[in-house]
């Protein structure tokens, strides 16, 4: 993993590289013991969080020396170039209590606009990312292409969210207008829904308050793979999106969801 690189192509090939450094971190913590912060915002943070993110741009700088990078625990910033996002582990809360559904989220963004990413779950062993224009997905198995579900109507599909604590009460409110109008619903899971989305698992995912870190990676994912994902106005989710995020595993069932989450913001 060393020599400079400048296109995108290789930018994303060197994604699915980059996994075997923040596992290499992660492992040596998780279901260990460490010390728990706490952040301005009272969410969890971790000895394994800012050493992942510190091993992962270590590695993106030593190959593409005059890219940006943002991060989750560093900061940073994006420039009009080819750009990184990195959360190193999307789910803290799970990883402190043992659970396996975390994972480590890298995203290039170009200009701002986010192009390739990575979704891997290394407590399970599986990844998601993008390449040439698909989405894969890689597990003892093997490596498969991987296609959102074909569902049109609300009333078919599996609806998915993190947590009502991470929503604002309105913001309940008209999660909860789409959910009541699916066929089931389930919490928890935080980037795993996204990546399950993408795979013809779920059919939508919900959320709002998220950070750029939160976002990036999932969204080439999600659309390589031909599902739907906006902000909850239905504009392209961008670098400086305002955190909401409407995924969906159709336009069809995109635009349904769509129209229940503004008839509820327009209600409050």
């Amino acid at each position: 993993m060393s020599g400079p690189h400048s296109d995108r192509a290789a930018a994303e090939a060197f994604l699915a590289e980059l996994r075997s450094v923040s596992r290499a971190v992660i492992s040596q913590y998780f279901r260990q013991s460490f010390a728990i912060d706490n952040k301005a915002d009272d969410s969890p943070v971790t000895i394994a969080d800012r050493a992942a993110e510190a091993a992962l741009r270590q590695s993106i700088s030593a190959a593409f020396p005059g890219h940006a990078i943002m991060g989750e625990e560093q900061g940073g910033h994006v420039d009009e170039g080819l750009s990184w996002i990195i959360d190193p582990i999307d789910g803290t809360r799970s990883f402190i209590t043992g659970r396996p559904l975390f994972g480590t989220l890298i995203g290039i963004v170009d200009g701002g606009i986010p192009v390739s990413g990575l979704i891997d779950m290394p407590a399970i062993n599986e990844t998601y990312r993008t390449e040439d224009g698909r989405s894969l997905f890689e597990s003892a198995a093997g490596t498969v292409a991987i296609r959102s579900r074909s569902c049109d109507r609300l009333e078919d599909a599996h609806i998915a969210t993190t947590s009502p604590d991470a929503f604002t009460a309105e913001g309940w409110q008209a999660f909860t207008s789409v959910k009541d109008k699916c066929a089931s619903s389930v919490y928890g899971g935080d980037c795993y829904n996204y990546a399950l989305l993408a795979a013809g698992h779920l059919d939508i995912v919900i959320e709002h308050q998220l950070g750029a870190y939160d976002m990036m990676a999932l969204v080439p994912i999600l659309q390589n793979a031909g599902a739907c994902v906006t902000d909850w106005q239905g504009a392209p989710i961008t670098i400086n999106s305002d955190g909401s995020l409407l995924a969906c595993a159709t336009r069809a069932l995109h635009q349904d969801a769509l129209k229940c989450l503004h008839s509820s913001q327009a209600q409050h």
